[in-house]
């Protein structure tokens, strides 16, 4: 599936109390805590003076909230797209992360425990990523760090894991063989 060669930025939600406690979330419908709220806040200030038209969240409250956090600093219209949806964990949701060999395991398409499959997963977040990108302008797309993973491997980037509400941007390459580039704008620790 083709992605749309167009400059976008990517905001990983704010924190939550799972993910201070170290807890799979996945899709469980965790809200952001008071440091979340106040991670949004700080990013919202920092976005003020960056360029981009338009907002597109995942649906999952946590991501919801800290677009409308920003939304409301930066007067930019949200759209929702529920591709942009974290990865379903199965029975994973709600455990700690003391092992994270099931993460091996997934992204090398193992199928365990009821977890959404990584190439379904990874299929998804880039129908969730072309259908933000048909937004008009450059978009700000708020969703999680396995969605970002997934864009990540879609973008054929090296890995970077995201602090919550860590910004970065995304240049397409001149040419079909450069890579994209990327650039951190806003550190959300």
């Amino acid at each position: 599936m083709a992605i749309i060669h167009k400059s976008f930025y990517f905001m990983r939600h704010g924190e939550t109390d799972w993910n201070r406690r170290h807890i799979y979330m996945g899709q469980t419908d965790i809200p952001l805590n008071e440091f979340g709220i106040q991670q949004a806040r700080q990013a919202a200030k920092l976005l003020e003076g960056i360029e981009f038209t338009s907002i597109a969240s995942s649906n999952l409250i946590r991501a919801i909230h800290t677009a409308q956090i920003i939304a409301e600093k930066v007067s930019k219209p949200i759209t929702i797209i529920d591709d942009l949806k974290e990865c379903s964990l199965g029975t994973m949701e709600g455990l700690t992360k003391e092992n994270n060999k099931f993460l091996d395991l997934w992204s090398n398409s193992k199928a365990c425990n009821g977890i959404e499959e990584f190439y379904d997963f990874k299929e998804r977040v880039v129908r969730g990523l072309k259908t933000a990108l048909e937004l008009p302008g450059t978009v700000l797309i708020i969703a999680h760090g396995g969605v970002y993973w997934a864009i990540q491997d879609a973008l054929r980037l090296p890995f970077q894991d995201l602090s919550n509400c860590s910004v970065v941007y995304h240049r397409p390459p001149e040419q079909q063989s450069y890579p994209w580039k990327v650039i951190e704008i806003v550190s959300g620790s």
